[in-house]
């Protein structure tokens, strides 16, 4: 497991061995995994617990494990302690993404104050199946279609190469203990009804599962990273220093529909009015279009951008 990790690593340039890393601590299994096998490969770790006060005893349970679990291994341990409920409702935000956002905030605030290289947390190769199904059920485009990513920005994920079984297996074999959170065993919420529910079935039609849908999760990630080149040299090259985007260019490039829409929702517009504004390529000059700050004019060989607040100038 460690020789996996460390390549991993090394393969995706996660870490270096010069600066700390702020290493996110729940208690669970692959947290755990997580803080015992960058400690053991010789990084320089501080452990993050947030207690988000939503399980009752459970959350100081967890608050405690973690405490002694980094003293164990003589990594510093910091916790904060989260009204999540009160910050959900305040902000119109689920109780998932309230502790989303609680969380990265202050990982965040904590490799700043630290002065951490990176923000280490235990998504797995199984988490990123979850992901990647999850957003096949959702309508998710290409650039959603890849998992997980190794990195993002400061945040990393050294376990993406593992399994959740192998990372079960790796704590019994170490003699390592872990605490379960109860709503992971209930389906009550999307990713775990796909963990308990979905993927179990898929592998009634096929026992390797997991791995196919992990291999193709890393075919997706690559295939978005070209989808992001094209997409980025087509804006380099379609819009032009007044705002406008030459019609006969646009419909030069593969999938031109799509090289629109990314080009327009920048600017405010939804795919329903891509489409629309595509549609009217072929017609007569003249349709104006709106998103909330920007207006649209199908010419005859240009469409043209102009702020809304900006109507008494030429486009962009």
């Amino acid at each position: 497991m460690l020789r996996i990790v460390s390549r991993f690593i090394e393969k995706n340039s996660l870490l270096s061995m010069r600066e700390p890393i702020v290493v996110g601590l729940s208690g669970g299994a692959d947290s755990v995994s997580l803080l015992a096998i960058l400690v053991r490969l010789g990084y320089d770790c501080v452990a993050l617990h947030c207690n988000f006060h939503l399980r009752g005893d459970e959350s100081d349970r967890d608050e405690e494990f973690s405490r002694n679990f980094a003293t164990s291994l003589d990594v510093p341990f910091h916790k904060i302690d989260f009204d999540t409920v009160g910050y959900a409702s305040s902000h119109h935000l689920s109780i998932e993404m309230a502790a989303r956002e609680l969380r990265y905030s202050w990982f965040g605030k904590m490799r700043e104050d630290l002065g951490a290289q990176a923000i280490a947390v235990a998504h797995h190769r199984d988490d990123s199946i979850e992901t990647l199904l999850m957003n096949m059920l959702r309508g998710s485009g290409i650039r959603g279609m890849g998992g997980i990513r190794a990195r993002n920005g400061y945040v990393v994920r050294p376990l993406l190469c593992v399994s959740r079984e192998e990372i079960l297996g790796w704590l019994e074999s170490q003699g390592y203990s872990y605490v379960v959170d109860s709503t992971n065993l209930s389906d009550a919420y999307t990713r775990n009804f796909i963990r308990l529910r979905l993927l179990p079935l898929l592998e009634e039609l096929n026992p390797a599962a997991r791995t196919t849908l992990a291999r193709t999760a890393e075919h997706l990630s690559a295939a978005g990273l070209i989808y992001q080149y094209v997409v980025d040299r087509a804006k380099r090259e379609l819009i032009l220093p007044d705002g406008t985007i030459p019609i006969e260019r646009l419909l030069e490039y593969p999938a031109p529909e799509t090289i629109l829409f990314e080009i327009l929702k920048d600017y405010g517009f939804s795919r329903t009015q891509s489409d629309d504004i595509f549609q009217s390529l072929a017609g007569e000059p003249g349709k104006m279009f709106y998103s909330p700050k920007y207006r649209m004019l199908k010419d005859r060989e240009y469409l043209m951008l102009t702020p809304q607040e900006d109507r008494g100038r030429a486009p962009l």
